[in-house]
């Protein structure tokens, strides 16, 4: 207890002993952070600024300050947390908001005014040297009522005032009310409005990375109707924190409808071929995956006449076996149970004749599908293999026809419409960018290859793999089309291209092709690439980089600056400690303190590849999901790792929402609401307005008359932070009151320019 005590004062309210920077021996003396309101038979109350994560045993204050007091500007979230920590058993305690008001009469309604528990979760394997074992603050589920407390411990309550963009400046006053059977106390909540107000438009971009299907899997829901509210939940939450998901339009993507191509899952290879122009290749490269080429729709059959299939076939390796078959559909385009014909088969480095007896088709069978399969089609998916397939015939037998002549896989590229409708997507793009106010998307290209510094893929477009004279064809109609849309719009530059992650140095020439070719067919749209390799720069067609925390280039950032593109920055597993960070076992400070380095180093956006990463495949067992409310560990994925390899990428990394359903495993419940948010999250959305603040003023300055000269220069002053609050990206002040004193001092420059210009 005594280790846990000390480690949460000097984690929270100094500057740590592990950075060899100097304690506060203020804070250790007197017991920390936060202000005592009082102590009796019943319980200790204190508060602190929503800048802390009070663990379990920290510390009550021996600073007295009964009344709590926040500053803000209008369009702000501001927090502070009320901590009961009782010396008895307080049975049915509640926390009850006023509404807040000022002498005039004008109000902030208690609605605006949210009470969240302050919940724990287990750190059993500490991210780094720099965490260490414990119940760590972090889930934020709303407060629902009436409980009963236990003494001997903190119970922290996170409240939020949403401040309106409407409400007068000046001061406001409301209390809380703390209730239990036979004790109350009322605590003196004290605002103060500044005169300006943040934009509905976040100035610094984001991109915050979310998976639906986690969602569904983890709150059971199953309806189309459910699925969609569900969705939007998340999406009001974004909206609510200020950052922008990689895809709003799960629901409302652009609709693509393409004719003149009867084949998919293959490729159309004009250079290896038994006749014509094209042959058509199938890869199997996955251990995991059965791949296929099969025809996009079923061809008509009918039952009387006795059917074959003929084709040519090689494969890549000497006996290489592979599958051929037709599955059977009725006339509702349903696929009739137990009528399959497939047969295995072994290729060879030279073309081969090879058939399949179909006989007669059941009755209630319209038509077929023909699947090709170029290893042995299992379960599993373990085997792989390439082959090539031409002049593919379905005979009719008794007429002597070829029912279908798309076997020859003779294609001409001109034939193939793409046909795109906007409808649903520019719907969704209103609400989304217009009232919502995110500031991006992930646009996802159809035919565009991708890759990690693991591995890659070449692009495919129907079937015509990038570097062919057919995919600059087909990529041309379909980028230009996507290029117009978004120009009449108005939503031009609210698109990233986010289609490869981390490039190895073998990858930037693969990176560099690609980009180029979207910038010559839609020269408009925003490239864009996460990178941590030095030494490259493919600005002239990239137009966002997004560069991992410890490796910025500064020097980088300026140039794509002075070139007016954008320079982001992600956190994720890395880096670690002393780094800036996102990890549940770090410093308090840290979600807020990237978004004043993001300022400082004239970053333009900040970018977390998930924030619902709940459970991992490779390390989880078979049909089990991860409970993230009991272990804060996020498990590693992928990446050619064995299953059952149980890695960890740190507590909290990818994690920022949880799910409603605290027993995944076990709680079949549909569950239906807004998710749970975090500390860390919470602190992005102060860091996020704080930007706001930094911008605000470099606007006055720049705008300001020559009458505000002494205004201007302290201005200037305030607008490089000083070393002792923010140094380099691993060198910076683990002290929140080093932060809301500075914005203080910001917002105050802020009036007095504006007042001055009046």
């Amino acid at each position: 207890m005594k280790k846990a005590l000390l480690f949460s004062l000097m984690f929270f309210t100094t500057y740590w002993v592990v950075s060899q920077e100097k304690v506060d021996p203020y804070l250790l003396k007197h017991g920390g952070y936060g202000y005592l309101v009082e102590t009796d038979k019943v319980c200790s109350v204190w508060w602190a600024e929503g800048a802390y994560k009070v663990m379990k045993d920290a510390a009550i204050p021996a600073r007295a300050d009964g009344t709590i007091k926040l500053w803000s500007a209008k369009n702000e979230y501001e927090s502070f947390i009320v901590v009961v920590n009782p010396a008895v058993k307080m049975e049915n305690f509640t926390v009850i908001i006023s509404e807040l008001s000022n002498r005039k009469g004008n109000i902030i309604p208690a609605e605006n005014v949210t009470v969240r528990k302050v919940e724990y979760v287990n750190v059993s394997r500490p991210t780094d040297a720099y965490g260490f074992r414990a119940k760590w603050p972090d889930p934020l589920p709303i407060y629902q009522g009436s409980e009963t407390m236990a003494p001997g411990e903190n119970q922290p309550f996170w409240i939020t005032v949403k401040v309106p963009s409407t409400v007068n400046a000046g001061d406001y006053t409301g209390k809380i009310h703390l209730r239990c059977e036979g004790w109350e106390r009322a605590v003196p909540v004290q605002l103060h409005v500044w005169d300006f107000t943040l934009p509905e438009t976040p100035s610094v971009r984001s991109g915050f990375g979310f998976n639906f299907s986690a969602v569904k899997e983890y709150e059971n829901i199953k309806t189309p109707g459910d699925e969609r509210i569900a969705f939007e939940n998340y999406m009001e939450s974004f909206r609510d924190y200020k950052i922008s998901p990689y895809n709003p339009f799960v629901f409302s993507p652009i609709k693509e409808q393409v004719s003149g191509v009867a084949w998919q899952g293959g490729f159309f290879d004009g250079k290896t071929k038994h006749a014509g122009n094209y042959s058509y290749r199938v890869d199997d490269r996955s251990a995991t995956v059965n791949t296929e080429g099969r025809t996009k729709a079923w061809i008509p059959v009918n039952n009387t006449d006795q059917y074959e299939l003929k084709w040519f076939a090689r494969s890549e390796e000497k006996d290489q076996h592979y599958v051929v078959g037709v599955e059977c559909y009725d006339a509702g385009n349903n696929l009739v149970v137990f009528e399959n014909r497939f047969e295995l088969y072994t290729g060879n480095e030279e073309w081969r004749s090879e058939h399949l007896s179909l006989g007669s088709f059941a009755a209630g069978i319209s038509g077929v599908r023909i699947r090709l399969f170029p290893s042995r089609r299992t379960v599993s998916g373990e085997f792989t293999g390439t082959v090539w397939f031409d002049d593919l015939e379905l005979i009719n037998k008794q007429t002597g026809k070829n029912e279908f002549p798309a076997g020859d896989f003779e294609v001409n590229v001109e034939d193939i419409d793409i046909a795109l409708d906007f409808t649903e997507f520019n719907k969704a793009g209103k609400r989304y960018f217009d009232e919502f106010h995110f500031t991006g998307y992930n646009l996802a290209l159809k035919g565009l290859g991708g890759g990690t510094f693991f591995s890659r893929s070449k692009g495919v477009f129907e079937g015509f793999e990038q570097g062919t004279a057919e995919y600059n064809r087909l990529m041309e109609r379909y980028l230009t089309q996507i290029q117009s849309n978004l120009s009449q719009s108005g939503w031009l530059g609210k698109e990233y291209i986010y289609w490869f992650d981390e490039p190895a140095e073998r990858d930037y020439p693969f990176v560099r092709e690609t980009n180029e070719l979207i910038k010559k067919y839609a020269p408009r749209l925003h490239t864009f690439i996460t990178e941590h390799i030095a030494g490259h720069d493919i600005s002239d067609v990239t137009d966002i980089s997004c560069t991992i925390w410890n490796k910025l280039d500064h020097n980088k950032i300026r140039q794509m600056n002075k070139k007016g593109l954008e320079h982001w920055s992600y956190l994720c597993t890395g880096p670690k400690a002393p780094w800036i960070t996102l990890f549940i076992d770090h410093d308090a400070v840290n979600m807020r303190m990237w978004l004043w380095a993001s300022y400082q180093a004239q970053l333009k956006g900040i970018l977390v590849w998930a924030t619902n990463w709940w459970n991992s495949r490779t390390a989880s067992p078979q049909g089990y999901l991860q409970n993230p409310w009991e272990e804060a560990m996020s498990f590693t994925d992928g990446y050619g790792r064995p299953y059952g390899k149980q890695d960890g990428w740190g507590n909290g990394d990818g994690r920022f929402f949880y799910p409603l359903n605290r027993d995944p495993n076990n709680d079949a419940k549909t569950y239906m609401g807004k998710p749970v948010p975090s500390i860390r999250l919470e602190m992005l959305r102060d860091g996020i307005e704080d930007y706001e603040y930094f911008t605000l003023l470099d606007n006055a300055v720049k705008h300001a008359s020559n009458k505000n000269k002494a205004a201007v220069r302290e201005a200037m002053q305030l607008l490089t932070i000083p070393p002792d609050i923010y140094t380099d990206e691993k060198t910076y002040s683990k002290n929140p009151q080093d932060m809301l004193n500075y914005r203080k001092r910001i917002a105050e420059s802020i009036l007095k320019i504006k007042i001055r210009q009046r």
